[in-house]
């Protein structure tokens, strides 16, 4: 297993992603066919189960990087999604290094964490078992969601957790967290995010967000941000079909 994601970032390199929500193979197998650098195939918010995710990791080539947004921070779903193929998980919901702590040894084998050992499809189904356990605890990626009050106080010891290898803010979580509800944009929470981002980059472990708009990822990518979600599969294909029809409908 090669994590292209982990290599860019190590780089200093920005990185584009796309959420996946849609549990369908040809959703990655059809944005696979752009530039895509990784994949967030969401099953916290999103009808993704272990069974529709195989076919979602199936279909994705090596040059996307597959990260598995998992329900919560849990041995069973973060080992699920890392037998499957994922080359890393994003644990929502971390708030304290407590969490971090857990969330990174879920994620790798003894000696540095607790993983069972059972990477059927990720180990080629087992025909390269000894070679994936030789690279899975440095391939494979811990990212910590800030999306709290707490987080945020909390957020220079929850980075500096060993094996925590990025950070990516979900701006409506932390936005409700902050008395912002449906309110990202607030400047109170644009302050925070700039907070820990400028503790993220003193740290050098690289953050993340969302940005469904070029204005609006281009601001992210000149402040720092490293991951930047320009979107997702049904917010694509809503504002490409409203685009057409406001075009026709104006004209």
């Amino acid at each position: 297993m090669k994590n292209l994601l982990r290599e860019k970032l190590l780089r200093g390199e920005p990185t584009l992603g796309c959420w996946v929500t849609i549990p369908h193979p040809e959703i990655p197998e059809i944005l696979s066919l752009l530039e895509f650098d990784w994949f967030l195939f969401d099953m916290e918010h999103a009808p993704i189960t272990v069974t529709s995710l195989e076919g979602l990791l199936q279909v994705t080539p090596q040059k996307i990087t597959p990260i598995v947004r998992v329900p919560a921070n849990d041995l069973v779903y973060i080992k699920h999604a890392l037998d499957l193929g994922a080359h890393g998980v994003m644990i929502p919901m971390v708030s304290n290094r407590e969490q971090a702590e857990q969330a990174t040894r879920c994620v790798k084998y003894p000696p540095s964490g607790v993983r069972g050992l059972g990477a059927r499809r990720a180990s080629s189904y087992y025909t390269r078992h000894s070679e994936y356990l030789k690279t899975a605890n440095r391939e494979t990626m811990t990212i910590v969601q800030i999306e709290t009050r707490q987080a945020i106080e909390n957020f220079e010891e929850i980075i500096d957790t060993p094996n925590v290898d990025a950070w990516f803010v979900g701006p409506n979580d932390l936005a409700a967290s902050l008395g912002y509800l449906g309110n990202p944009d607030a400047a109170d929470v644009q302050e925070a995010m700039d907070k820990i981002l400028k503790i993220g980059i003193k740290h050098d472990i690289p953050g993340g967000t969302l940005a469904f708009s070029p204005k609006t990822a281009r601001a992210y990518l000149e402040k720092g941000y490293k991951l930047i979600a320009v979107g997702s599969d049904d917010q694509l294909l809503i504002s490409g079909a409203s685009s057409m029809l406001s075009a026709l409908k104006q004209g």
